[in-house]
């Protein structure tokens, strides 16, 4: 047990200190009027109703350099969340 107990308690600390995705990346704080407009026309929305959209595997997406943070786009401005999607998915090739 006590050579168990401090494995254990290592590993717990590291899971416990890994980073993780953001909940949410639909905020539209910063962005111009015009950039809300295009980036509800093209209904973008945190998280997909189509399990095969997700922004993660679209060609536009643009990863985060933190995986705690909101990835970009090269279409909408503005934060994007890996499980998100919009009206312009476009499958990785």
């Amino acid at each position: 047990l006590l050579v168990i107990a401090p494995a254990a308690l290592a590993a717990l600390a590291v899971g416990a200190c890994a980073k993780k995705e953001p909940d949410s990346c639909d905020s539209t704080m910063g962005l111009t009027q015009e950039e809300i407009k295009t980036r509800s026309s093209l209904g973008y929305k945190d998280r997909s109703a189509d399990p095969n959209k997700h922004c993660i595997d679209c060609e536009q997406y643009l990863p985060p350099p933190e995986k705690d943070q909101c990835g970009t786009c090269k279409v909408l401005k503005g934060p994007v969340h890996t499980k998100g999607s919009c009206n312009v998915f476009t499958p990785k090739r």
